[in-house]
């Protein structure tokens, strides 16, 4: 079935949730268009904290866009070993951030576990706003673009590894 994974940022707290915002939730799900990684990269974005510095830039004005620079991130799955990430236990991680996800489905939370946010809503909101995408909001989100079509995550060509000769 393969490991199911949680983008967190383990200094807030915060978690991302990939079906939630378009992707699904193994690793190699997670990239390619505006995808979980697209939105690493956008919570990252130090230098576009208080808006773009020049083209190329991210033209969306959001509180999350560089929230996340400086701070120790990491994806956690739910086949995580308490050495994965060290001095913290990553299999508590996972279950925290699992519960942190499905608290909208009002389930039982363990005592303390409430300290972990899902900010899918805010992240799913920064990439529509950056993209000019919707998303479906039926338990697994699609995304959806302006003409109403459903679409895929989409790889940038020049990310595309092909087998070549030299690879022979």
């Amino acid at each position: 079935m393969g490991q199911f994974h949680y983008l967190v940022n383990l200094d807030k707290k915060q978690v991302i949730h990939p079906c939630q915002i378009g992707n699904g939730m193994k690793l190699k799900e997670q990239i390619g268009w505006c995808s979980t990684a697209t939105a690493l990269v956008m919570l990252l974005a130090a230098s576009n904290k208080e808006g773009g510095r020049g083209g190329g830039d991210f033209d969306v004005d959001h509180p999350l866009l560089g929230s996340w620079a400086g701070d120790r991130i990491a994806f956690t799955g739910d086949y995580a070993a308490s050495t994965d990430l060290p001095g913290l236990d990553a299999p508590l991680i996972y279950e925290q951030c699992k519960a942190a996800c499905n608290a909208a489905k009002k389930c039982e939370l363990p005592p303390g576990w409430k300290e972990w946010t899902n900010i899918s809503t805010q992240v799913r909101e920064m990439l529509a706003a950056e993209f000019q995408i919707h998303y479906t909001d039926k338990g697994w989100c699609d995304i959806v673009e302006q003409n109403n079509k459903k679409t895929t995550t989409k790889l940038c060509q020049d990310s595309v590894l092909t087998r070549s000769s030299r690879w022979k």
